[in-house]
């Protein structure tokens, strides 16, 4: 028999071992080369550990469980693939030294990507234009390419829904199944319609896609410009001032360029009696689990995540079941497809007060009180804006109480005090610059108001920080 007649035996054997076997490492048979196993390089780990190794008896106990994520480093030559789609807000309120910057950031973003590489770019104003469309970068076409972006120009209304739909569109012609995908979005201002975003956000979600999101100046929708980021797994950054738009496009592609695994995705599924408690990005899921999107992972990475819960009393010496966490995320670069990572934690009961309070994990204690800070600040804004400021005062003012009271047994809180009381007085200025604007009334000439949403902003970005684990 030739070497070829062998072939389809070889298929059959195969094929019944992996059947008898299925647990078995994965293998890609190709037509004249040896077999390939196709294994998981190990890149990522996954750990969970509650802030307390004992929980009070008979009484109901709030912790938090810190998932920790982390990515391994990786040789800069084994880097992925990128489909990237810049969706620009090229809007008039952009005229100025903000386009400027924008096409300058732009030009540069593009001349640093690899051949091989995909790059779209979409800008939208009364409506979307596809300026590039979804293209392989290659020498011969880098020219053209930066003359198409040298022509961006500020003009028109903000039809940021229509930017997103074209620039995922364009994303899809381009997708690399085994790459990094991800949409980059500027914007300085208010959509004209946020009708259509629910739902085109489901979309991108659903296609593997993580928003980075910049928001620039102190004009846009900082609640949808968060939303949009958190909902896909991606990232927002305020940005102040036109200079700062190269910076966070370098941080960005360094971090695109070097990422080991995409999608990633956290189940955790409380124990009987366990109730996770609502943050912002944890929505609920199937048979009563919380689902968070988390997106992409850059090499040498750690994701720190947590997530508070509360376990409702038992007795003395029991075991607490309290949640079991299950990460998914496809592989970039051994290419083996969706892998898992899993982690139970559990904690055993006790009536000794003395025991507990030796049993607190205080960084991760503290870890915690600072989460729950962070998403209280960003409910408080988000309500301040919608004009509901007593409410977010009120609610602004019990998390400051709680981080008040750990402060005394933990000295490292004491900045967090002091930033709650600050903010507080940021919000207060919100009501000023609402009502400066219903009574038709011209703001004095050293109105802080400018100031004072510049810092609300920047809080805004650090608590989005805290609560991605960064």
């Amino acid at each position: 028999m030739t070497p070829r007649t062998h072939l389809p035996w070889l298929l059959l054997c195969s094929t019944l071992v992996a059947c008898a076997h299925p647990h078995r490492t994965s293998t890609i048979i190709a037509r004249g080369a040896p077999l390939a196993a196709v294994t998981d390089p190990q890149l990522v780990e996954m750990t969970a550990s509650p802030t307390a190794s004992l929980v009070l008896a008979n009484a109901s106990t709030e912790l938090g469980i810190r998932v920790r994520i982390t990515a391994s480093e990786l040789p800069p030559a084994r880097r992925a693939a990128l489909d990237l789609a810049l969706v620009l807000d090229t809007s008039g309120s952009m005229e100025g030294a903000a386009i400027d910057a924008l096409r300058a950031s732009a030009r540069a973003l593009a001349a640093k990507l690899r051949d091989g590489d995909r790059l779209a770019v979409v800008v939208f104003h009364s409506k979307a234009e596809v300026l590039v469309p979804n293209v392989v970068i290659r020498r011969d076409n880098r020219l053209a390419i930066d003359r198409a972006i040298a022509g961006l120009h500020a003009t028109g209304t903000t039809d940021l829904a229509g930017g997103l739909t074209a620039g995922l569109a364009q994303l899809r012609a381009g997708y690399l199944p085994d790459g990094i995908n991800r949409i980059v979005l500027l914007s300085d201002g208010v959509p004209n319609s946020s009708a259509q975003l629910p739902a085109l956000v489901a979309n991108i979600r659903q296609a593997g896609v993580s928003i980075t999101s910049l928001g620039f100046g102190i004009d846009y929708d900082t609640t949808l410009m968060t939303q949009l980021a958190r909902d896909t797994g991606g990232a927002f950054h305020y940005l102040a001032t036109a200079a700062e738009v190269a910076t966070v496009f370098d941080a960005e592609l360094a971090k695109m360029t070097t990422a080991v695994a995409r999608n990633l995705q956290l189940a955790i599924e409380p124990g009987p009696g366990v109730t996770i408690a609502a943050m912002p990005g944890v929505v609920a899921g199937p048979d009563g689990k919380m689902l968070a999107a988390i997106g992409d992972l850059p090499a040498g990475e750690v994701r720190d995540l947590m997530i508070p819960i509360t376990v409702i009393a038992r007795g003395a010496g029991s075991t607490a079941e309290l949640v079991q966490v299950t990460l998914t995320f496809d592989d970039v670069i051994g290419n083996s497809g969706q892998r898992t990572r899993e982690a139970f934690v559990s904690d055993k009961t006790s009536s000794d007060p003395a025991a507990i309070a030796r049993g607190v994990v205080i960084k991760l204690e503290v870890a915690r009180i600072r989460a729950t800070a962070a998403a209280a600040i960003l409910q408080a804004i988000m309500l301040a804006r919608q004009g509901q400021v007593q409410p977010a005062r009120h609610g602004l003012g019990t998390a400051a109480a709680i981080v008040k009271a750990a402060a005394a047994r933990y000295p490292e809180l004491a900045e967090l005090v002091t930033q709650l009381a600050e903010l507080d007085q940021e919000l207060a200025q919100i009501v000023v610059a609402q009502r400066v604007v219903r009574d038709q009334t011209p703001p004095p000439s050293a109105s802080p108001i400018p100031e004072a949403e510049s810092r609300l902003r920047r809080a805004e970005d650090h608590a989005s920080a805290v609560l991605r684990g960064e």
